[in-house]
């Protein structure tokens, strides 16, 4: 038997910036309690209401503040303490101090490699203290291989200790018939490009919008989608695009059935879950072949040097009508290799390392 507690403080929360966090928290206490041996128990640590009913369904939570310096240097050691967990999952930022062994999560490395994409604050507070976490953790978690060599070059750490636990679109995220009419029923759109993630420096947005302005197709319209990161309005804004906040797993499974193409410029990525959401749905992707993107994507999306004049080849190629015929066939094969089971064993192999006496070295 093996006690994991999950920092999942994050699902539910509406700071911008924690919504790729929250959801591959909330998708890792899905995947482990799906492929949790007889035995095994999953608990979460919850910081909201809303966390609460979500994660309940998979296992016991326990209550952590939500301010980061009360649940890490308190709560979270003396939750995991009367839980008697044998290992814990953290995300960035581990306590200083755990009475087991500790999975430290870190989605990409920029904060080390390209600082200038994050705040003042968010940049001192993940250089000062994630090198430190990742140190100390028994296994380093990343989403890709291409992340994991990639975190630990900029951490500093021995690669023998990341272990891949990528994760996988959720249930919603299918081919589905029907989503034209709804999309332009509760959005008012018709012919789009689609882009999801936070409106931060990192997602090119800008470029996206020169590419699709200068496409000359007056019918296209630019449709953005996720939280505003740094400098989210200003971006929206230079963007071009219409953008729609935040939307419900359904109604963004209808976008991306319904968009002509999803656009994935990012400049850097330790996987690029929308991709792989997009594809699930059907939906023609051109993407970034920067980062981990190539290997996510494979040979099912269109990859592309993201400038204004890459992106724009890369739309033209993927609204002829054979080409993204060839993509919505190939996006939810190649989609199908990210399982929650791939997930859960990939975890649950980690977890057990971390907590054998053998490891802890």
């Amino acid at each position: 038997m093996t006690r994991v507690a999950i920092d999942a403080h994050m699902v539910g929360q509406a700071a911008a910036g924690d919504a790729g966090n929250g959801r591959y928290a909330r998708s890792l206490v899905a995947a482990m309690a799906a492929t949790a041996e007889p035995g095994d128990v999953v608990v979460s640590l919850v910081a909201t209401p809303e966390a609460t009913r979500t994660l309940e369904r998979y296992g016991p939570t326990r209550g952590v503040p939500t301010g980061d310096v009360a649940r890490l240097a308190r709560a979270a050691p003396r939750a995991l303490a009367d839980l008697a967990a044998e290992a814990a999952v953290f995300t960035y930022v581990s306590p200083g101090w755990a009475p087991c062994p500790v999975l430290l999560a870190v989605h990409d490395a920029t904060f080390m490699t390209n600082p200038e994409w994050l705040g003042p604050r968010a940049r001192a507070v993940l250089r000062g203290l994630v090198p430190r976490s990742a140190r100390r953790a028994g296994r380093v978690l990343a989403l890709s291989e291409t992340a994991a060599r990639d975190v630990a070059a900029a951490l500093r750490i021995d690669i023998g200790k990341v272990r891949v636990v990528s994760p996988y679109p959720a249930p919603a995220f299918t081919p589905g018939e029907g989503a034209a009419e709804r999309v332009r029923a509760r959005f008012g759109l018709e012919r789009y490009v689609l882009a999801v993630g936070d409106l931060g420096p990192r997602k090119n947005l800008t470029a996206l919008g020169a590419a699709v302005g200068g496409l000359g197709d007056r019918d296209l319209v630019l449709a953005l989608v996720g939280k505003p990161g740094r400098g989210g309005e200003r971006i929206a804004t230079e963007s071009g695009g219409r953008w729609l906040g935040h939307v419900s797993d359904p109604d963004l499974a209808d976008l991306y059935r319904a968009a002509a193409v999803t656009a994935y410029p990012s400049l850097y990525e330790g996987f690029g879950l929308p991709v792989v959401e997009a594809m699930a749905c059907g939906c023609p992707v051109v993407a970034s072949d920067r980062g981990a993107i190539p290997e996510v994507a494979g040979d099912a999306a269109i990859l592309v040097e993201p400038s204004a004049r890459g992106i724009a080849l890369g739309l033209r190629a993927a609204l002829d009508a054979e080409v993204a015929r060839r993509l919505r066939v190939a996006g939810p094969a190649r989609a199908g290799a990210y399982t929650a089971e791939g997930m859960g064993r990939a975890a649950w192999a980690a977890a057990r390392e971390a907590a054998a006496p053998e490891a802890a070295g």
